[in-house]
């Protein structure tokens, strides 16, 4: 049956009014259709821009969020020492974060007036090329100053070569929250493209990064013929920018109008980042809309013009052709929300979607009574093979990884990678937890045959750290924070294994974080104090030296060090706790020394992280000059791992150290890998021979050998030896009989207060050691 329309028309085909009218009705649902047709097709590019905007907006709210994690991070691992300029230490942390991080061209540190301090990638020392952004750096510092702690900031050109780069401004503050240092990590124009090359785009089409001073960050694709200072250089004044100016930067939005840039109008699609002062934007030209528009009103007019008679035909390749449209779109969506949802590198979920796996696992475990498991694995070592074979080998050897692990799961499982070389493992439908077990034996398994990429063969180990739902918590966050931190437990075991978590470890990470901030507390209170061990020379009876033995007096309670140290080096506080330490014994030393025991040394532990992240030798200087100490009065005590890993930039200070007269021995003698290499690398002048060895050598012979032997070894190689855990009459003799030089001990006294030391110093009376000593080197001249 034909349609009305074509019955109307052969009703008054003949009749000239009734054509005129019909052709003017047609015109006017030619017009209508043509209008309608244009408000459709600019209402799904709206749509599908903003369904863009929307998911890059999220991906780059979480990018940003990373950076700000990864400067973060630097801040905690940075000295904290008070002086004006940052120490040297401080360059080799830029160093290792920027290696660490290479989507960052580099990392550097800025005095709030702009100064260039340090840059990971130029020497310390070096002198540092001017600051060629100093407004826009200054602008960044007032908010900085204001209270923010990380800012984005307008593209500039690096003043270390010709490219463009997107600063990144992070505060360093000092105790107080002032504003101290800026760090600035350099964040290429071309970064955000990552996220943006998947997208599917129209002719002409553009999507980018603009702050709101109205200077564009980024743009995908880049202009060709359009000079970077021209893009990147100056403020936008386009229609986009005058929009979100005059509407005080609303949250989501589209408009259209004309495009500074390629001098055209566009429609634009824009999307506010959640926790920057950031907006995303897509532009499409007009004329792109205007070519389908004309498309459709072309066949409006000749639906018009030719009736009905070809319209059902034209209807149905319009409506196929939308649908194949929308189906596209469906597809690039998909793709995006995909990339949102997944790792690039190894197709794995990534932390969002596995939070909602979790979430989904323990919705399900309520309902059927079970339990869910989440494993946290870290790779043991990755970092050394990635930066020995590099990036590219450590890519393959993640993807094999995953390979492996998927092989030892369920299909009711999730594996997830983190990030780096992190992965969680979701087991749902747990029964027993010997089903955690044998999974967790054969992710073990896995890693037991090496892994062959390309003509290389590499062997990985893993530990492994297992919460459990609902026992150990009832949401992602709680699980994986439990996973994490019974991993770490797996490490400190020596790696290469898994624990479940237990209340112990919650109770253990507390208690580091509390003990955390009692230290800096400690330091800002001046709650630290020291005590003082008198060293006896068993020959002369005489106190030669004292060992300088941290305490935390907090509330009344002295707190013992080997309670806090452990933590202090892990947190990093250990240097400016170190450096007190240092400074405090020279004064105490010198005053000791001035009132006529001039003979005095004293003696002070120094950390291997002291050596690696603080500035030691110019410690130890500063020390020693403003307290007035001859370096021939100070002894540091060194452990033997940190001479046995001790890298040639260890036994450089040393021996700087040693040129100026400052003695250094080697404490806890015995109880590690002990070897007369180091001892001849690094020309120790006393070992400490441990108290496990001295306290039994009375009753015990084999330890009594043991002293024995290190005092003859010692000897043999012009070395000093010093026996500590000194507690009896019969272990000072055995010790005078084997000819040690000197002892320490609660024999002598516990480790004493500065006043209590110095009245012991004067009441002591060497003559009953000195007869002693001589009664056992003349016993051993008679043997």
């Amino acid at each position: 049956m034909p349609p009305p329309a074509t019955q109307a028309y052969r009703t008054i085909r003949n009749l000239r009014l009734g054509f005129i009218a019909l052709a003017l009705l047609l015109i006017v649902f030619g017009i209508a259709f043509a209008w309608q047709s244009w408000e459709r097709e600019k209402e799904h590019e709206q749509i599908y821009l903003l369904t863009i905007v929307d998911l890059s907006s999220k991906a780059m709210t979480a990018y940003f969020d990373q950076q700000k994690q990864i400067m973060k991070d630097l801040d905690q691992h940075l000295p904290r020492d008070a002086g004006p300029l940052p120490s040297r230490g401080t360059h080799d942390v830029l160093m290792r974060y920027a290696q660490a991080n290479p989507q960052l061209e580099r990392i550097t540190l800025s005095a709030p007036d702009g100064r260039l301090l340090l840059a990971s990638n130029i020497s310390s020392g070096t002198t540092l090329p001017p600051r060629n952004n100093l407004p826009a750096f200054l602008a960044t510092v007032a908010k900085l100053e204001e209270g923010h702690d990380f800012l984005p900031e307008r593209p500039s050109k690096s003043h270390f070569g010709e490219g463009w780069y997107i600063p990144l401004r992070y505060g360093l503050r000092d105790n107080t929250g002032k504003l101290r240092f800026v760090l600035t990590a350099s964040l290429s124009i071309g970064s955000p493209h990552d996220f943006w090359q998947g997208i599917s785009m129209p002719q002409g089409a553009a999507i980018g990064l603009i702050g709101d001073d109205g200077y564009m960050l980024s743009r995908y694709p880049e202009l060709k013929n359009v000079d970077l200072t021209e893009l990147y250089g100056k403020p936008r004044d386009g229609k986009l920018i005058n929009y979100l100016r005059e509407n005080h930067f609303p949250i989501r939005g589209t408009t259209s109008g004309f495009n500074s840039l390629t001098k055209a109008d566009y429609l634009f699609a824009f999307q506010r980042l959640e926790h920057f002062p950031l907006t995303v934007f897509m532009s499409t030209p007009v004329t792109n809309l205007q070519h389908k528009w004309l498309s459709q009103a072309q066949v409006a007019l000749w639906l018009s013009l030719l009736l009905i008679l070809g319209g059902y035909a034209i209807f149905i390749w319009s409506s196929r052709r939308q649908l194949a449209w929308e189906k596209e779109r469906e597809a690039r969506e998909s793709t995006i929300e995909y990339l949102a949802h997944h790792d690039p590198l190894t197709e794995l979920p990534n932390r969002v979607l596995a939070k909602d796996r979790v979430n989904q696992a323990c919705a399900f475990a309520d309902r059927a009574g079970a339990r869910v498991a989440l494993l946290f694995l870290d790779l043991d070592s990755f970092k050394s093979s990635n930066d020995s074979l590099g990036h590219t080998l450590g890519d393959r050897l993640l993807k094999e990884v995953a390979s492996r692990l998927k092989s030892c799961l369920r299909e009711t499982d999730t594996l997830s990678r983190q990030g780096g070389d992190e992965f969680l493992i979701i087991l749902a439908d747990v029964g027993e937890p010997e089903q955690v077990t044998r999974i967790t034996e054969a992710v073990f398994e896995s890693f037991s045959h090496p892994f062959l990429i390309e003509d290389h063969e590499l062997s990985s180990t893993a530990s492994v750290g297992i919460a459990i739902y609902p026992d150990d918590g009832r949401d992602f966050e709680t699980l994986l924070k439990k996973a994490d931190t019974a991993m770490y437990h797996a490490k400190e075991s020596g790696r290469n294994a898994y624990r479940f978590f237990t209340g112990e470890m919650n109770l253990h990470a507390d208690e580091a974080l509390r003990i955390r901030s009692w230290l800096r507390q400690g330091l800002k209170r001046e709650q630290f104090v020291l005590h003082y061990q008198p060293q006896v020379d068993l020959t002369t009876g005489k106190i030669i030296g004292a060992e300088a033995l941290i305490r935390l007096n907090r509330d009344k309670e002295m707190i013992p060090p080997a309670r806090f140290i452990t933590i202090a080096e892990d947190s990093g506080l250990i240097v400016p706790i170190g450096d007190w330490v240092l400074r405090t014994a020279c004064c105490q030393a010198a005053k000791w020394r001035g009132t006529g025991y001039t003979e005095l040394v004293i003696a002070v532990n120094i950390s291997a992280v002291q050596f690696r992240r603080g500035d030691l030798e110019k410690t130890v200087r500063t020390a020693l000059d403003e307290s007035g100490l001859p370096a021939s009065a100070l002894e540091l005590e060194l452990t033997e791992s940190m001479l046995i890993d001790g890298t040639d930039q260890i036994l450089g200070i040393v021996r700087r150290l040693q040129a100026i007269g400052v003695h250094f021995s080697i404490d806890d003698f015995g109880t590690g890998y002990s070897s007369l290499a180091y001892l001849k690398r690094f020309n120790v002048d006393k070992l400490k021979i441990d108290q496990s060895f001295v306290r039994d050598m009375a009753t015990d012979m084999e330890n009594s050998a043991i002293v024995h032997a290190l005092i003859q070894m010692s000897h043999s190689l012009n070395i000093r030896t010093i026996a500590e855990g000194v507690e009896d009459h019969a272990t000072l003799e055995a010790l005078n009989a084997r000819q040690c030089d000197e002892a320490q001990g609660y024999f002598f006294d516990r480790p004493l207060a500065a006043e209590a030391f110095f009245d012991f110093l004067q009441r002591h009376d060497p003559a009953p050691i000195r007869a002693m000593g001589a009664q056992a080197s003349e016993a051993h001249l008679n043997q």
